[in-house]
């Protein structure tokens, strides 16, 4: 069970209890890529970078021999990380609970304190910009991504990249920054997630590292919503040129957001076309330059944009032509056919612990 409360400063709390000993937790603030004015594509980024570092009780190497030692540094355990919608600052589940509480207390020192130094920005404004590359434009399946939501879209904000845009980091100094973090980093605008505790420790846990932060309003988006659900009157295409092995092609189209009431039945439908796609593309073929590794289906969600889309990567451009239009042919078929029972079962149990592993 799911229990959440709030504190009188608007900062909300989330428990889910767990005799069996689990210790994982994190706090979250409502801001990602979507909140980036006109010319900081990437700033809510940054600011997670900047946040991340130290704090007045946690000097920089002294916070990451902590994650060193108890969540095994930046690509293991640590759960520091952004998407457009929201920043979470946490880790996943630890062997004992005094260790979650001094990573807790790490994290909230972080937010409280909000440290930010001309060598921070320097430092951290060139991992971002290698991180651009590493995981963003010399990726393809994060490629892939940032294409399509820019293609669908022509004012969403969900069309913004969530790393960065390198000729906007150039020019993000430090009253940017600052005046970032104070309209957004707020208390109506945070939450806390503590899994294993019982609801009322994880209410003193949130009065202890939040309780003193003063009660100030979630700013608004600066977005109308008439983009949220574009109609299409033709096909929308891009098309990126690349010396590389194989051919990368996502083909989709917008739909509701996480708000709408088809949002669940979208996230099997997802699921059921990936495994479709699957057998025909890959156990389909027999041919060695054909065929694929992976086929995938998911939906792209937040409160302003639904996107539902497939992709794949061959070693055979005619195979990718073909490919697209099997995708279309089973598109069409989820318009007019019934799904069999069994694979109903199969993608709504999995769409189930999908999502509490998740939360």
């Amino acid at each position: 069970e799911i229990k959440w409360g709030e504190l009188p400063n608007g900062i909300r709390f989330y428990s889910q209890y767990d005799w069996s000993g689990t210790h994982l937790a994190g706090i979250g603030v409502k801001v990602g890529s979507i909140y980036a004015s006109p010319g900081c594509v990437g700033l809510p980024h940054l600011v997670e970078h900047l946040l991340a570092r130290e704090s007045l009780k946690y000097a920089n190497e002294e916070a990451e021999l902590i994650f060193e030692k108890f969540l095994g540094g930046p690509d293991d355990d640590i759960n520091i990380r952004i998407d457009r919608v929201s920043t979470h600052y946490g880790f996943g589940d630890l062997f004992r609970g005094k260790d979650m509480l001094l990573c807790l207390d790490v994290m909230a020192s972080f937010l409280r304190d909000r440290i930010i130094t001309a060598e921070s920005i320097q430092v951290e404004k060139a991992a971002v910009h290698n991180e651009y590359y590493l995981r963003g434009v010399d990726w393809m399946p994060g490629l892939l991504d940032d294409l399509i939501h820019e293609t669908s879209y022509e004012c969403n904000p969900a069309r913004l990249r969530i790393d960065c845009r390198v000729e906007d980091l150039k020019n993000m100094g430090r009253s940017r920054i600052s005046r970032f973090i104070k309209k957004h980093y707020v208390s109506e605008n945070t939450f806390l997630i503590v899994l294993g505790p019982k609801f009322e420790k994880v209410k003193d846990l949130a009065k202890e590292h939040l309780g003193d932060w003063k009660h100030q309003i979630r700013p608004q988006l600066d977005y109308d919503h008439s983009d949220d659900l574009p109609i299409l009157s033709a096909v929308k295409s891009c098309e990126v040129t690349r010396n590389m092995g194989q051919y990368h092609l996502a083909v989709g189209f917008p739909t509701q957001g996480y708000n709408g009431k088809d949002i669940e039945a979208m996230e099997v439908l997802a699921r059921i076309l990936a495994f479709r796609l699957r057998r025909h593309l890959r156990d389909g073929n027999r041919i060695f330059d054909r065929g694929v590794y992976r086929a995938n289906a998911q939906v792209s969600k937040s409160f302003v944009h639904g996107l539902f889309y497939a992709d794949f990567a061959t070693v055979s451009g005619e195979f990718a032509r073909e490919a697209e239009g099997i995708i279309l042919e089973e598109l069409q078929r989820l318009r007019t056919d019934f799904v069999s029972d069994r694979e109903l079962d199969a993608m709504i149990y999995r769409s189930d612990n999908v999502y509490l592993n998740a939360f």
